[in-house]
């Protein structure tokens, strides 16, 4: 009795019946069954998925924010010193403002060099005339006699009083004297025409300084970027401001490489981060791409657009890439006023000129299309 005390009750029952041949064996648990069956799901929902779901295919570039698709610029038309600047940035200005003022001393020098010739020629033209009207008067009165000692002497000659050479030698001189006559009188009337053309160039010089002293904007819009500070030295064609266009929309510039770039066709779906925007927050601005460029842009046509070298570096790097002009879709109820992938996008707005990353979905393709390549190669099949 002792001795069997030392072994558990449950123990002695197996030891008396080992086959147990009335109790069931258990296979699996339940909680086996519960991820039997959830693994077999998700299996099933993976090969659906790569028979009816779809991979978006995107090419990747970077871009800028821009109203109107471009920028405009508003240049010096002289060469001078600027004295003023009358707009800073974020001013509207309309078209025929000044935008600056500049000192032209060239130009100034030029007016006063003529306003100088002017007078030396009136001057000048006072005494030559009165010289030149005393010359003309005995030239013509010399002539006079001339004409009538040759008529007298043609009397002469035809009595045999005196020879034809005679007469012959006062006509040589009366043509001399006619001739004397008419330099005189183109002299004045070069006198004349050199004073007029004088007076002509001081007005066309005099109506330059107006012009140029000025710089205006031909254009309304918002005032981006001062391209001079007072007291720069600037030539003609000088860029003074740049500024966008108030009445455009916002819109999307976009640089892709040439090789990804010519992928892209108008109608497609185009996905922007503003460099502002954390896009894992808030996902990405949406748009449509409504214009591609023929041919990779050169960095001189690149500049047109921008206005700005290091920003066409920045964008583009030192490839020619393909141009993108993409239409950002409006949504009221965001408060950037544009639609996004989250469902309102991030609380504060989104200003042209800002750079960000963008890229178009250019295909989709079913993930089963990955698969079967694979499969095929694994299997030897052509």
């Amino acid at each position: 009795m002792e001795q069997n005390k030392l072994f558990r009750k449950s123990a002695l029952e197996k030891l008396s019946s080992p086959e147990r041949l009335d109790v069931l064996m258990k296979v699996t648990s339940p909680a086996g069954w519960i991820a039997l069956w959830a693994i077999g799901f998700l299996l099933l929902a993976l090969v659906v998925w790569s028979v009816v779901g779809s991979i978006a295919i995107k090419v990747e570039g970077k871009g800028i924010l821009i109203r109107g698709g471009t920028v405009l610029e508003v240049a010096s038309l002289g060469a001078g010193r600027i004295n003023e600047l009358r707009v800073k940035p974020g001013d509207v200005v309309k078209p025929g403002q000044v935008v600056a003022t500049l000192s032209l001393p060239d130009l100034q020098q030029r007016i006063a060099n003529t306003r100088e010739e002017i007078a030396s020629l009136t001057g000048q033209g006072v005494s030559q005339r009165a010289a030149q009207s005393a010359i003309q008067g005995r030239l013509q009165r010399q002539a006079a006699e001339l004409r009538e000692k040759i008529a007298q002497q043609e009397k002469l000659a035809a009595r045999g009083l005196i020879t034809r050479n005679q007469v012959m030698a006062t006509r040589q001189e009366l043509t001399s004297t006619e001739m004397q006559l008419a330099q005189g009188q183109f002299t004045e009337a070069g006198m004349s025409n050199r004073l007029d053309d004088a007076r002509r160039q001081l007005r066309e010089l005099e109506t330059q300084l107006a012009t140029n002293a000025e710089v205006k904007s031909p254009y309304e819009g918002r005032v981006i970027e001062l391209g001079v500070n007072p007291g720069d030295l600037v030539s003609a064609g000088t860029g003074v401001a740049t500024m966008e266009p108030v009445s455009e929309e916002i819109r999307v510039i976009i640089y892709i490489p040439a090789q990804e770039g010519k992928k892209v066709q108008p109608g497609m779906r185009a996905y922007v981060a503003p460099s502002t925007v954390q896009p894992e927050e808030y996902g990405f601005m949406l748009g449509e791409v409504k214009a591609v460029s023929d041919y990779p842009a050169s960095p001189e046509a690149l500049l047109r657009v921008l206005r700005n070298a290091a920003l066409v570096e920045t964008l583009t790097g030192r490839n020619a890439p393909i141009e993108i002009t993409a239409a950002l879709l409006p949504d009221s109820s965001t408060t950037s006023g544009f639609k996004w992938s989250s469902s309102s996008g991030p609380p504060m707005k989104v200003f042209s000129g800002t750079i960000c990353s963008a890229s178009v979905q250019v295909a989709s393709k079913r993930p089963i299309s990955y698969v079967l390549p694979i499969f095929k190669r694994a299997v030897g099949a052509s």
